[in-house]
């Protein structure tokens, strides 16, 4: 039986744990570790009751998750160097800090680097991870652990970074497109439940599309939707305007910009 300890309580903390709560593969217990109770609003009020406010239940952990933000990691490591075992895997999520960082900082077992996202939640992550000092069949089970969140895609450690951008900060992308989807439906009239649910089954319609033909150019597949004179080609129109897809794309560099100041900024 794996045990697994969860460092920090905030957004991401409570959609890795919900992701690995739905279907394990393996026999396990999982203990979530808070520095404070400012995020137990997101906790089921039974759940909250076993948090635990100690780095004690380190000692004993196979996998110990860590969820605090950049500013705070190297004080969470300190506090977690006298519990944390040389064969337990330190699996981090945290943005700016490389797997040299954390050896600098004294770790010296296997370390998994992740870029999840939100959705793992419902196990629809699209996780990056980079291993290192893990091999063979301990390898096998963490990316088994790391996969009941979603899809995972092991790459070298110098994309992490720039896929933070894409991956990790991805899904405000999504939700924003869509609650402007949602609120334009609204101006016209529509039911704001019943536009949320049509055009959520819409993106991820299109974005199955896009994904499983991915042999076709997406400007054909705009090209395709948008008839001349057409609905499609005056909203492509309004926006390309506003500079819709240049802004898009520089939201992106920003975003993994920071992630490299964020590294800097230790």
């Amino acid at each position: 039986m794996h045990q697994v300890v969860i460092v920090g309580s905030g957004h991401l903390a409570h959609a890795l744990w919900e992701g690995w709560q739905r279907n394990p593969r393996r026999p396990r217990t999982m203990t979530v570790v808070a520095r404070s109770d400012s995020h137990r609003h997101l906790w089921h009020p039974r759940v909250w009751e076993s948090v635990v406010f100690s780095p004690e239940p380190v000692s004993s952990a196979d996998l110990v998750v860590l969820t605090v933000k950049p500013k705070d990691t190297r004080a969470a490591i300190d506090q977690l160097k006298p519990h944390l075992r040389d064969d337990a895997v330190l699996i981090s999520p945290i943005a700016g800090w490389t797997i040299n960082d954390f050896r600098s900082a004294g770790i010296v077992g296997p370390i998994a680097r992740i870029m999840p996202n939100v959705s793992a939640a419902i196990g629809a992550s699209t996780t990056l991870v980079t291993f290192d000092g893990l091999l063979g069949e301990r390898r096998r089970e963490v990316e088994e652990f790391l996969a009941e969140c979603g899809s995972l895609t092991a790459v070298d450690e110098s994309l992490i970074n720039p896929y933070t951008a894409l991956i990790g900060s991805g899904p405000a992308y999504i939700f924003l497109l869509l609650k402007s989807l949602i609120e334009g439906g609204t101006r016209l009239g529509a039911d704001a439940a019943l536009t949320r649910q049509l055009v959520s089954s819409m993106v991820e319609g299109a974005a199955r599309l896009a994904r499983d033909r991915s042999e076709d150019s997406l400007d054909d597949w705009i090209g395709q939707v948008a008839s001349p004179g057409g609905t499609t080609e005056a909203l492509l129109g309004v926006l390309g305007r506003a500079g819709w897809p240049e802004t898009l794309q520089n939201a992106v560099v920003a975003a993994s910009s920071r992630a490299d100041q964020l590294g800097v900024q230790r």
